[in-house]
């Protein structure tokens, strides 16, 4: 029973991320609590408590996204080294003990593959229909562990064999697809995170060099370059489809056709996502109206109407094609 201490204190429901422990002072009742720290920041720790982490809830990675924390200049390097230096053998009669580890780590990777899962990396008979389906997915990391179980088993051949130069090859193989491995599985996504913000800061410099640049074909060619930049500015994920994309509006005559800047789309609902784009050079402002209002400009305006011609022509050439398919499906299927 709680003491008048502790008697209006109940544990916390969510137990999903750090508390403390509180043992009341009077009866030793414990308490899971979780109350801020100075100025909203952290968690109270008073004197006695106990701080909890719950399982599973600090993970470490390389890529930020992925951890729950964020790795310093020192603790990814720290990262580095448990990753690839952690477990190096401190014996030279410890070679058989990797080894076997090695081929558990392998048997364990191919049972969790989509890939071969439901195939028996130890059946001959599955042997081929294994490599035809890794050789078909050569960027992901099951081709990697593929090779290194392979190289590994020829390091095992060749210890029995007595073969030392065999076996240094194949442990030389092993290891670089080892660090294929481990670089695909910890630090691809960070490295193209990398790259990825070396390409925004290479198109700013684009722009900052051509600001007075009005050929809309140089800007139509740099976006087609870098269509990432374009999905920027939406607060969805979207999918880029295609530039100088067709909506329709051809008559017979061949005339007449309207052609959409860039043409994307979202991930969830399938939207159709119409985007024209102007030079830097293009006035967005018009001439002031009355004071401090200003109209938008001409060419703004005239962007926008074309815009939503083409949003017209391209529903209604879907709805039309949506009718024509229902109507041959109506002509061979009359119910």
């Amino acid at each position: 029973m709680p003491c008048e201490a502790c008697q209006g204190k109940v544990d916390i429901e969510d137990l999903s991320y750090p508390y403390v422990i509180h043992t009341c002072p009077n009866c030793g009742r414990e308490v899971k609590v979780r109350k801020p720290g100075d100025h909203g920041r952290g968690i109270e720790i008073g004197p006695g408590d106990r701080l909890v982490f719950p399982e599973g809830w600090l993970q470490i990675a390389a890529n930020p996204l992925k951890g729950s924390g964020y790795l310093t200049k020192h603790g990814l390097e720290w990262f580095a080294k448990l990753t690839f230096v952690a477990d190096l053998p401190q014996k030279q009669d410890e070679i058989e003990k990797i080894l076997e580890e090695n081929d558990r780590y392998c048997f364990g990777m191919h049972k969790k593959s989509e890939l071969i899962k439901d195939l028996d990396p130890g059946n001959p008979d599955h042997s081929e229909e294994i490599i035809q389906r890794l050789n078909a997915n050569q960027d992901t990391v099951d081709w990697w562990v593929f090779w290194f179980g392979t190289f590994n088993a020829i390091v095992e051949g060749a210890i029995q064999a007595n073969d030392p130069r065999q076996a240094a090859w194949a442990m030389a193989c092993a290891e670089r697809c080892r660090s294929m491995i481990v670089f695909k599985e910890n630090f691809e996504e960070v490295v193209w995170m990398g790259h990825s913000a070396r390409r925004i800061i290479g198109v700013i410099r684009t722009w900052d060099a051509n600001r007075k640049n009005d050929d809309e074909e140089f800007w139509q060619q740099l976006c087609k370059e870098n269509t990432y930049r374009l999905s920027q500015i939406f607060a969805i994920p979207v999918i880029f489809i295609e530039d100088k994309a067709y909506v329709g509006g051809m008559n017979v005559g061949r005339e007449f056709a309207r052609f959409v800047d860039y043409l994307y789309t979202t991930e969830t609902s399938k939207d159709a996502i119409l985007v024209e784009i102007k030079s830097p050079c293009t006035r967005l402002v018009g001439a002031q109206y009355r004071k401090s209002a200003y109209g938008p400009s001409a060419e703004l305006a005239g962007s926008t109407v074309q815009v939503l011609d083409y949003r017209r022509e391209l529903a209604r050439n879907i709805k039309e094609k949506t009718e024509g398919t229902r109507h041959q499906i109506n002509i061979f299927n009359p119910r």
